[in-house]
């Protein structure tokens, strides 16, 4: 930074007139006042320097929502008094603003700073999670699971944060630690962080805090998606005996998927738990779908191939119709915790009408079957005919 400074001795005549007596005159000498010019910004503007004064300024701005300018000045005085104890604060605060700014990868280093300058404290744990969670939104997850991990198992890292983490920061630590590893592509390891947290619930579940805590309910969400994405990955393929692990394979994680999500839904959260409503009811709904778009055998005709999708519609019409009652469900749940028109819940409703409307397309190729003479009805947008 090109700066001018200049110091100005201020000399201040106080006249005091005590009592009747002659007029008397005292000269009171105050600190230097120094004004610096700065062209960091690409401009030039003259400040005074002085610690307080500029970080009123600097959170003025802040408040204010002015990102930029609070980031502006923070760093002018992370320059001019790199010494001065508040500068972690100063740091800290210049992170928040560059998150919001959308640039989390400088945010990183501000909070870093902000930590290694207040080692051994609970700010150094703020600190160390806003790290984190800059660094997962630089799109380096893996960079910010370390850091997690460190603070839940590293006895360094804990005694350089204040000590080991209390029960909400491990609930928030494993569960944010989950998130990093999956947007990490780490399934396996970010299923082993949400059975954390699940554990740290259910020791501590009597504590109302835990218990009430969000970030319990979206890692058992969080587990459901896991599953639930294993689970939309595998489809219906001949032969015949591939279809038969297929099938194993994606029973068991349907299943898996739907006790997570089950669990989660019990929590009665009003975003997570209207979430994994709907994706319970999804799941029989995708279940369905990959039933019906299964390979059919190459040698079946036309009309066989009609009794063939049939048949297989025998194994699944029980799906479609559970798939609606969870639907249902999880709008009146909706309505019970004031979220009636949530996208969620929007949401099931669009499936309710989706799933109706393949049984009534069912049932009609079936008429259609029994009596060639019946006109069938078109197929929902997006899906193709079975029929000629």
């Amino acid at each position: 930074m090109n700066a001018t400074a200049r110091a100005l001795s201020l000399l201040v005549c106080v006249a005091l007139t005590p009592g009747c007596g002659a007029a008397r005159q005292q000269v009171v000498q105050l600190d230097p006042i120094e004004f610096k010019v700065d062209r960091s910004g690409g401009g030039r503007q003259v400040y005074v320097r002085d610690f307080a004064a500029l970080t009123d300024e600097a959170m003025a701005r802040f408040h204010a929502g002015e990102w930029s300018e609070a980031v502006r000045l923070f760093d002018l005085l992370v320059r001019e008094y790199p010494a001065e104890p508040g500068i972690a604060a100063v740091q800290h605060n210049a992170g928040l603003a560059l998150l919001r700014l959308g640039r989390p990868a400088d945010a990183a280093g501000r909070f870093a700073d902000a930590q290694r300058r207040q080692k051994g404290t609970r700010d150094a744990r703020d600190a160390l999670f806003l790290y984190a969670e800059a660094m997962d939104a630089a799109g380096q997850p893996q960079a910010a699971a370390n850091t997690l991990r460190g603070a839940l198992d590293d006895a360094a890292v804990q005694a350089d944060i204040g000590g080991p983490l209390g029960v909400l920061d491990q609930l928030e630590a494993a569960a944010r630690l989950g998130l990093a590893l999956r947007r990490a592509q780490d399934p396996t390891r970010a299923d082993e962080a949400f059975k954390r947290v699940e554990k740290i619930y259910n020791d501590h579940r009597d504590v109302q805090v835990v218990a009430e805590s969000e970030w319990v309910a979206r890692s058992l969400y969080e587990r459901g998606e896991i599953y639930r994405e294993l689970f939309a990955s595998i489809h219906f393929k001949l032969p015949v005996e591939r279809m038969k692990r297929d099938l194993e394979d994606k029973a068991n994680l349907f299943l898996k998927a739907e006790n997570a999500y089950f669990h989660c839904v019990r929590l009665h959260h009003r975003t997570w738990s209207l979430a994994a409503g709907f994706e319970i009811g999804h799941l029989y709904g995708q279940l369905v779908d990959d039933i019906d778009r299964a390979e059919a055998p190459p040698e079946l005709d036309a009309a066989t191939t009609e009794i063939y999708r049939d048949e297989l519609w025998n194994h699944t019409e029980h799906l479609a119709k559970r798939g609606i009652a969870i639907h249902r469900q999880n709008v009146q749940l909706a309505s019970r915790l004031g979220e009636k028109h949530s996208d969620w819940a929007v949401r099931s409703e669009e499936q309710i009408g989706r799933l109706e409307k393949m049984i009534e397309i069912a049932t009609q190729r079936r008429a259609h079957l029994q009596d060639p003479n019946a006109l069938p009805v078109a197929p929902p947008a997006g899906q193709t005919p079975t029929s000629p």
